[in-house]
């Protein structure tokens, strides 16, 4: 799958998160979205059939979420920065504000620890 059809499945759940996310004119949650993206990510390797995509197709996805990122957050953005996000304590913070399920926290904890393992 080439990246615009990535763009084209994935642009819709991105824009939705977007309008979550997007309290009033000016002010975006960055914090929501970065844990949106984060979830995004991490359910989508454990199971990209569930998504729509095949396994060889993560790396045009995971370039997708990193556009997405940057547009919204800045230039530095990327998805391993959400993962990073989440094992800091702002991170913490924003999942209890978020009121995610316990199993929700130990999944994005766990993929995290995974993915910034040296």
């Amino acid at each position: 799958m080439d990246i615009a059809e990535i763009r084209q499945r994935f642009t819709p759940a991105i824009e939705e998160i977007v309008s979550l996310c997007q309290l009033s004119d000016a002010f975006f949650d960055r914090e929501s979205f970065t844990i949106y993206m984060a979830t995004i990510w991490g359910n989508t390797v454990a199971a990209p059939q569930r998504a729509g995509i095949e396994e060889t197709d993560l790396e045009t996805l995971h370039d997708f979420l990193n556009e997405a990122l940057r547009e919204r957050l800045g230039p530095d953005a990327c998805v391993s920065g959400c993962y990073e996000f989440v094992m800091s304590k702002a991170g913490e913070d924003a999942m209890t504000r978020l009121h995610l399920t316990p199993s929700h926290k130990e999944f994005l904890t766990y993929f995290a620890r995974l993915i910034l393992a040296p």
